[in-house]
């Protein structure tokens, strides 16, 4: 009975870094704020701590704790840069036309297939990078486990991790 598998479950949340060090350091989120400064995992007060937060939570925590929001997310991935939608876009004659998002989201999903008994028969680990607006958001989920598949993907607008609201666009809807 215990080699019976169990369908495949997925762990998503902040949990402890520990539990998402295993591929993810070859790929780096890179987030500009609304002071000018930019932040990077892996590097100063956001590298991955075991036992510590995630260094996106440290960074929401950052922001909230100054007064500060994120204007461009982008993630650093074996070569390639992928930009989320950002407040400002001046290429291709679309500054006009851009719809800055309100928050970004950043989560790591961990999913398993298991046998009753707990034993790991596979398991896949994802980064899950979100531009929110109010009716929607737009996800980059990156397959970090090869790195072969991506995915663009449009749902609600819930979070489980989301940074600071954009206080420009906050302002302007009020």
């Amino acid at each position: 009975m215990t080699n019976a598998r169990l369908p495949r479950a997925t762990l998503n949340g902040d949990g402890l870094s520990k539990e998402v060090t295993i591929g993810i350091p070859e790929g780096t989120w890179v987030a500009t704020l609304s002071d000018g400064s930019t932040i990077t995992e892996h590097s100063g007060d956001f590298k991955i701590i075991p036992g510590e937060r995630k260094p996106w939570v440290r960074l929401c925590n950052f922001m909230g704790e100054n007064k500060l929001w994120i204007t461009s997310l982008r993630f650093n991935y074996r070569g390639r840069t992928i930009h989320l939608p950002r407040a400002k876009f001046e290429k291709f004659n679309l500054q006009e036309r851009v719809k800055p998002p309100i928050y970004y989201s950043l989560q790591y999903h961990h999913e398993a297939e298991m046998t009753l008994g707990g034993q790991v028969i596979e398991e896949w680990l994802y980064v899950d990078l979100a531009a929110h607006y109010p009716d929607f958001a737009v996800h980059f989920i990156q397959d970090v486990t090869n790195g072969n598949n991506s995915w663009i993907v449009v749902t609600d607008p819930d979070s489980l991790a989301p940074s600071p609201l954009n206080k420009d666009l906050v302002k302007k809807t009020n």
